[in-house]
């Protein structure tokens, strides 16, 4: 992948990061001379979790926020581990930041056991959606540095998408 991505940045194509809202399974053509990271590349997501997102995607349209993202994509697979690669690999940035993601991440997992729990007993509220009285809340906290953000995209993706870290210098 590393190679291709070079062989692309020396060919003038951009190679636009992993995106919840835009990535499919294998990296895709998205404007003319620009390809964004497929999301089955990305380490530790599964298959099943792929396509869980992309089929959700493309029945019932973007996601709106990390709330959203995951009263809609119900998938057994759809674990902590998974959920912490796509936040730290930069697919989830349109649904918040990374850090504030990262900090919140057991609120996020309970609000997950708590959407499946009230789907279980068959709850949702008046407006279709799910069981009144749960609601996500995040917490406030420091932004990721970029060093850090860097750092998960090379153990993640295998390389560094956004920038490369000598490029400030």
């Amino acid at each position: 992948v590393a190679f291709l991505v070079n062989e692309c940045n020396a060919m003038k194509i951009e190679v636009l990061p992993p995106d919840i809202n835009e990535s499919l399974e294998n990296f895709t053509v998205v404007k003319e001379k620009q390809i964004r990271f497929g999301l089955a590349a990305v380490k530790n997501v599964g298959q099943n979790v792929v396509q869980a997102i992309v089929r959700e995607r493309k029945d019932n349209g973007h996601f709106a926020s990390i709330s959203d993202f995951i009263e809609r994509v119900r998938d057994k697979d759809l674990n902590k581990k998974s959920l912490e690669s796509l936040v730290k690999c930069g697919a989830m940035d349109k649904l918040g930041e990374r850090g504030q993601l990262l900090f919140n991440m057991e609120s996020i997992l309970v609000f997950s056991h708590e959407i499946t729990k009230s789907k279980s007993n068959g709850q949702s509220s008046l407006f279709g959606g799910v069981a009144q009285g749960v609601s996500l809340r995040l917490q406030p906290s420091a932004p990721a540095a970029k060093k850090e953000k860097l750092a998960w995209e090379k153990e993640l993706l295998g390389l560094y998408v956004s920038e490369h870290p000598i490029r400030e210098f």
